[in-house]
Parts: C-alpha cells; structure tokens; sequence
C-alpha cells in the first residue's frame, strides 16, 4: 500500500481529503501543521507522495516544500492551495513540485492527479536516514 503524507492545517479539509484518499486505497499520514509532518520525514518513514496545503500558520507550506526536497528530493509533492496565484505557482513549480492545484479539487481529478504523481518516473520513495 503506497503512501501519503497529507498536511493541512484545517482540520475538516483534513480530514475529507484523508477519507477520500483513504477509499482510493491509500494509507494516509495526516498532519495539520508542518513540524509534525517533518517529524514524520526525519524519522525515516517510507512515504510516497505529499499533498501539502501552501498557507499555513507558522511554517507555509512553500517553506515545507524546502524542507521536504532537502531530505527526499525524489518523493513527489502535490499542492493544494484555496489561494492560487501565477506568483505561488511559478514559486511552487521551481521547487520541484509535481503539481499544483486551487482547492477544492473533484474526487476524480484528485484520483488522476495523484495516480501520476505516484507513477511519475522521477519520483523515488524509499525512507532515507537522516
């Protein structure tokens, strides 16, 4: 079972995505803020895909993107932001992310976003010691 970190500091949005992704038979780590999900990266944890929310209290998820690409360059990233902008996407896609998409997001495109970010030929997943 392939799986997802999934970080969103609103907790209904959190959740309904984590349930969606849940019955697209993935398991799914959800975390609602960025500290915690790094935690999650350090420990080793095999994950093969982050669905992050760019704006967030403390650390935004731009920052998180950062953080991730220097420990697991190769796990593809999915943003999902309420606040899309030309400026967010550039910013976005020249830290690497697979795809960026303005929330909210259909079932079924999410289901097609993330089955190509998990068979992207670039993405790689194994835990990698810090």
């Amino acid at each position: 079972m392939q799986t997802i970190l999934l970080v969103d500091d609103e907790p209904e949005v959190l959740e309904t995505l984590a349930d969606t992704l849940t019955s697209f038979g993935y398991e799914v780590i959800p975390k609602t803020e960025v500290l915690s999900a790094m935690t999650v990266v350090k420990a080793g944890t095999v994950i093969d895909l982050v669905i992050t929310d760019l704006k967030m209290p403390g650390v935004s998820g731009s920052e998180f993107i950062l953080m991730l690409k220097s420990a697991r360059p190769a796990v593809p990233v999915i943003v999902l932001t309420a606040y899309g902008s030309v400026q967010s996407y550039i910013e976005s896609h020249s830290k690497g992310v697979f795809e960026y998409v303005n929330k909210p997001v259909q079932a079924k495109e999410l289901r097609r976003i993330v089955k190509a970010a998990l068979t992207w030929p670039g993405a790689g997943h194994a835990a990698a010691p810090l």
